[in-house]
Protein backbone atom coordinates (compact mmCIF):
# COMPACT_ATOMS: atom_id res chain seq x y z
CA UNK A 1 0.00 0.00 0.00
CA UNK A 2 1.16 3.54 -0.76
CA UNK A 3 -0.79 6.42 0.80
CA UNK A 4 -0.85 9.96 -0.60
CA UNK A 5 -1.24 12.63 2.08
CA UNK A 6 -2.39 16.11 1.05
CA UNK A 7 -0.71 18.76 3.17
CA UNK A 8 2.59 18.99 5.03
CA UNK A 9 1.20 20.49 8.20
CA UNK A 10 1.12 18.83 11.58
CA UNK A 11 -1.78 16.55 10.65
CA UNK A 12 -0.27 15.36 7.37
CA UNK A 13 3.17 14.78 8.85
CA UNK A 14 1.68 13.00 11.85
CA UNK A 15 -0.21 10.67 9.53
CA UNK A 16 3.02 9.99 7.60
CA UNK A 17 4.92 9.29 10.83
CA UNK A 18 2.37 6.89 12.28
CA UNK A 19 1.91 5.10 8.95
CA UNK A 20 5.71 4.73 8.71
CA UNK A 21 5.78 3.16 12.17
CA UNK A 22 3.38 0.54 10.81
CA UNK A 23 5.44 -0.09 7.67
CA UNK A 24 3.13 1.78 5.28
CA UNK A 25 4.77 3.91 2.58
CA UNK A 26 3.42 7.42 2.12
CA UNK A 27 4.03 10.55 0.13
CA UNK A 28 3.21 13.94 1.64
CA UNK A 29 2.14 16.38 -1.07
CA UNK A 30 2.73 20.00 -0.08
CA UNK A 31 2.53 23.08 -2.32
CA UNK A 32 5.05 25.20 -0.41
CA UNK A 33 7.03 23.60 2.40
CA UNK A 34 6.50 21.46 5.48
CA UNK A 35 5.03 23.56 8.31
CA UNK A 36 4.77 26.65 6.08
CA UNK A 37 1.54 28.02 7.58
CA UNK A 38 -0.33 27.50 10.88
CA UNK A 39 1.57 24.31 11.73
CA UNK A 40 4.78 26.32 11.79
CA UNK A 41 3.53 29.47 13.44
CA UNK A 42 1.10 28.53 16.20
CA UNK A 43 1.94 28.92 19.87
CA UNK A 44 2.61 25.22 20.30
CA UNK A 45 0.95 25.29 23.69
CA UNK A 46 -0.13 22.01 25.32
CA UNK A 47 -2.41 21.64 28.34
CA UNK A 48 -3.37 18.38 30.05
CA UNK A 49 -6.57 19.28 31.87
CA UNK A 50 -8.04 22.46 30.45
CA UNK A 51 -10.68 20.53 28.49
CA UNK A 52 -11.75 18.39 31.43
CA UNK A 53 -15.51 18.06 31.63
CA UNK A 54 -15.94 18.71 27.88
CA UNK A 55 -16.20 16.34 24.92
CA UNK A 56 -12.51 17.08 24.19
CA UNK A 57 -11.22 15.83 27.55
CA UNK A 58 -10.01 12.42 26.34
CA UNK A 59 -8.42 13.86 23.21
CA UNK A 60 -6.60 16.65 25.09
CA UNK A 61 -5.23 14.26 27.71
CA UNK A 62 -4.09 11.78 25.05
CA UNK A 63 -2.46 14.57 23.04
CA UNK A 64 -0.56 15.85 26.08
CA UNK A 65 0.78 12.36 26.87
CA UNK A 66 1.59 11.65 23.21
CA UNK A 67 3.71 14.79 22.84
CA UNK A 68 5.80 13.75 25.85
CA UNK A 69 6.14 10.23 24.44
CA UNK A 70 7.17 11.51 21.00
CA UNK A 71 9.76 13.83 22.52
CA UNK A 72 11.50 10.74 23.91
CA UNK A 73 10.85 8.40 20.95
CA UNK A 74 11.79 10.54 18.00
CA UNK A 75 14.94 12.02 19.51
CA UNK A 76 14.82 15.23 17.46
CA UNK A 77 14.86 18.69 19.00
CA UNK A 78 11.59 20.57 18.64
CA UNK A 79 11.93 22.46 21.92
CA UNK A 80 9.45 20.34 23.85
CA UNK A 81 9.43 21.59 27.42
CA UNK A 82 7.23 21.31 30.45
CA UNK A 83 6.48 24.69 31.98
CA UNK A 84 4.56 26.55 34.63
CA UNK A 85 2.05 28.94 33.07
CA UNK A 86 0.37 32.08 34.35
CA UNK A 87 -2.44 34.39 33.23
CA UNK A 88 -1.99 38.09 33.60
CA UNK A 89 -2.51 41.53 32.22
CA UNK A 90 -0.62 44.75 31.76
CA UNK A 91 -1.35 47.91 33.63
CA UNK A 92 0.30 51.27 34.01
CA UNK A 93 0.71 50.56 37.69
CA UNK A 94 0.64 47.18 39.37
CA UNK A 95 0.36 46.72 43.12
CA UNK A 96 2.57 43.68 43.71
CA UNK A 97 1.30 43.37 47.26
CA UNK A 98 -2.29 42.72 46.17
CA UNK A 99 -3.67 39.36 47.21
CA UNK A 100 -3.46 36.40 44.87
CA UNK A 101 -0.79 37.89 42.62
CA UNK A 102 2.42 36.09 41.72
CA UNK A 103 5.78 37.81 41.40
CA UNK A 104 8.54 36.60 39.11
CA UNK A 105 11.73 38.64 38.90
CA UNK A 106 11.96 38.27 35.11
CA UNK A 107 8.44 39.66 34.47
CA UNK A 108 8.24 43.39 33.75
CA UNK A 109 6.82 45.62 36.47
CA UNK A 110 3.84 46.55 34.28
CA UNK A 111 2.64 42.94 34.16
CA UNK A 112 0.27 41.62 36.81
CA UNK A 113 0.28 37.81 37.09
CA UNK A 114 -3.18 37.16 38.45
CA UNK A 115 -3.45 33.38 38.27
CA UNK A 116 -1.34 30.24 37.85
CA UNK A 117 -2.87 28.23 35.00
CA UNK A 118 -0.71 25.15 35.15
CA UNK A 119 2.45 23.56 36.45
CA UNK A 120 5.09 21.46 34.74
CA UNK A 121 2.90 18.39 35.27
CA UNK A 122 0.01 19.92 33.33
CA UNK A 123 1.33 22.40 30.74
CA UNK A 124 4.03 22.24 28.09
CA UNK A 125 5.12 23.86 24.85
CA UNK A 126 6.69 22.76 21.58
CA UNK A 127 8.12 24.69 18.66
CA UNK A 128 5.36 23.78 16.15
CA UNK A 129 7.46 24.16 12.99
CA UNK A 130 10.31 22.08 14.35
CA UNK A 131 7.86 19.47 15.65
CA UNK A 132 6.18 19.13 12.25
CA UNK A 133 9.52 18.92 10.42
CA UNK A 134 10.87 16.37 12.92
CA UNK A 135 7.93 14.05 12.28
CA UNK A 136 8.71 14.05 8.56
CA UNK A 137 12.41 13.38 9.21
CA UNK A 138 11.48 10.49 11.50
CA UNK A 139 9.12 9.02 8.89
CA UNK A 140 11.46 9.29 5.89
CA UNK A 141 13.82 6.41 6.76
CA UNK A 142 10.72 4.18 6.91
CA UNK A 143 9.42 4.96 3.42
CA UNK A 144 7.79 8.39 3.65
CA UNK A 145 8.53 10.99 0.97
CA UNK A 146 7.66 14.67 0.63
Amino acid sequence: MHVLICGGGVIGTSVAYFLARRGVRSTVIEHSAVACAASGKSGGFLALDWCDGTPLETLARRSFALHAQLAEEVGDDWSYRRMTTFAGFTAARVDRASGGAFHLDWVADGVHLAQRLGRTQTTAQVHPGRFTQALVRAAQPHGADV
